[in-house]
């Protein structure tokens, strides 16, 4: 699908099922050297509902640094990124919720150590280069997310 999933739709079987929702979204980099693609995966669970507007159990986390105009932070430095869980679940309800960063686009992934449930503390290397950034969540009800976002800011020297 080529639409934004905004005012998307869909029709659940009417049995209780596992289900997985996938989302792949790329932009060029001549539109943006940022954020160029995002990927989430979603499993929950859903029966048949009675309520057509009802929203799935489903849970974002959105990432909001302090950057440049130009999408930058400082390489070599420690770097605080500030988060919010969004949806069907909280970071105080999640009951799992863990992070992770890559320096080499994906390459390789770190943890990522999550401060009081609000802001991720990163130390950026030396060398300039693209942050992305990777979340899996687990809610109470057994509901997951894997998000990831592919070069999400650039550091420079």
């Amino acid at each position: 699908m080529d639409t934004p999933l905004t005012g998307v739709s869909y029709e659940l079987p009417a049995a209780k099922r596992s289900l997985r929702l996938t989302m792949d979204v790329s932009r060029p980099t001549t539109l943006s050297s940022v954020s160029t693609r995002v990927t989430a995966e979603w499993t929950f669970t859903s029966a048949h509902v009675t309520d057509v507007g009802q929203r799935l159990p489903l849970s974002v986390v959105r990432f909001t640094p302090r950057l440049s105009t130009e999408s930058t932070a400082k390489a070599g430095t420690r770097f605080s990124v500030p988060f919010t869980v969004e949806g069907a679940a909280t970071a105080r309800t999640a009951r799992k919720l863990a992070f992770s960063v890559s320096y080499d686009d994906g390459r390789t992934w770190h943890p990522a150590k999550a401060v009081d449930g609000k802001r991720l503390d990163l130390r950026h290397p030396a060398k300039a280069g693209a942050v992305s950034l990777r979340v899996t969540l687990t809610d109470a009800a057994g509901n997951t997310l894997k998000q990831t976002i592919h070069r999400a800011y650039r550091t420079v020297k």
